[in-house]
């Protein structure tokens, strides 16, 4: 066989031949169909694993790192500089990531009308009780007044108190006044980071859907600033700097498959940003768990157990009707099946 432009081949050690086909092969995909499509790339690295098929393209990666600082005027905004104001009749919401040696985090944000969303205030504090939390959470201006998505893993009870019973690491902050927690509807990390870079694609040619308030002097920290941040987020900024995907030595690439996950550090802001892009998603798009999310909207939110059980109900429910509707067969096909249910009805005899 002779050589075919943007086809090549090889054979594993067991003998299998494996064919792959580069964007190349099509006689329409040149150059200039490349440089228009890599716009709609995050990265230069997410470009090659899928387009240029080199799989261990992106190993040790920092994700936000190169477009951050590339488009810093667009996707980052100085609050004294800009003058910018959240309006009080945007959609507000929040994200929240408990943590007992790592951080407790949460982030205040914003939608307008557009769909855009700001990110404008942030708490990080490690080593702190709930009750300790409380005072900080208050003081994070919106906060308390927005729906907050966690981490569900706080909303079962698996603290051990004095007196033998458990509680819910949520119904701990409920008893201090925090009860605006409500389940994330997706903790995915890789789907979660593939979200946040949706909002910032090709920012050559469009405005960034997901802008984050920080002043410019605490952009460049080199260690978390810990505690309230009401003008801007620069702990979040400084985590997401540092979010890279896990690197592969030579020798392990050659036994294991090249790997996309996310270094499991410095991520407990990210958590809660993820958790606020899984849940702001278009409507026409709702997967179950934002339907169950808005099934327990109206269930008081001191009322935990409630919530939970309803949510659970509304999920099931929700994934049922996500399914795709059975296709109405003709009138052989209604004859065929009921043949057959007949044929099981008798044991399977002829």
């Amino acid at each position: 066989m002779g050589f075919l432009k943007g086809i090549f081949g090889r054979r594993t050690r067991q003998g299998t031949f494996v064919r792959r086909i580069h964007y190349s092969a099509h006689p329409e995909r040149g150059p200039e169909w490349a440089e228009q499509a890599r716009l709609k790339y995050s990265s230069q690295s997410a470009w090659d694993r899928e387009q240029e098929i080199r799989h261990e393209a992106g190993g040790g990666e920092r994700i936000f790192a190169e477009i951050l600082q590339k488009y810093e005027d667009k996707i980052l905004i100085d609050p004294e500089e800009s003058g910018f104001q959240a309006s009080p009749h945007w959609k507000r919401v929040g994200g929240f990531d408990h943590g007992k040696a790592n951080p407790t985090a949460a982030l205040t944000a914003y939608m307008d009308g557009d769909g855009i969303l700001y990110i404008v205030g942030e708490y990080y504090q490690p080593g702190m009780s709930p009750r300790q939390h409380r005072p900080n959470l208050t003081a994070l201006n919106g906060f308390l007044a927005a729906d907050a998505f966690a981490d569900p893993s706080i909303f079962y009870k698996t603290q051990a108190q004095s007196d033998g019973s458990f509680k819910a690491i949520a119904d701990l902050y409920i008893e201090e006044g925090i009860a605006n927690l409500i389940p994330a509807p997706n903790t995915s990390e890789l789907t979660g980071m593939e979200r946040i870079l949706k909002h910032w694609v090709d920012l050559d040619r469009r405005e960034p859907t997901l802008k984050i308030v920080c002043p410019r002097d605490m952009r460049e920290i080199m260690r978390p600033v810990h505690g309230v941040h009401n003008n801007g987020c620069p702990n979040l900024l400084w985590e997401l700097k540092r979010a890279r995907r896990e690197e592969l030595s030579a020798g392990q690439l050659v036994n294991r498959n090249p790997t996309e996950r996310i270094v499991d550090k410095d991520n407990h802001l990210r958590d809660c940003l993820k958790y606020i892009v899984s849940a702001l998603l278009e409507p026409d798009n709702q997967p179950p768990e934002i339907k169950a999310l808005e099934a327990i909207k109206d269930i008081p939110k001191e009322d935990v157990t409630s919530k939970m059980i309803r949510y659970q109900d509304a999920l099931l429910k929700a994934k049922v009707q996500d399914v795709a509707p059975a296709v109405p067969m003709g009138r052989r096909g209604i004859f065929r099946r009921r043949k057959m249910e007949a044929r099981k009805r008798r044991g399977n005899r002829p």
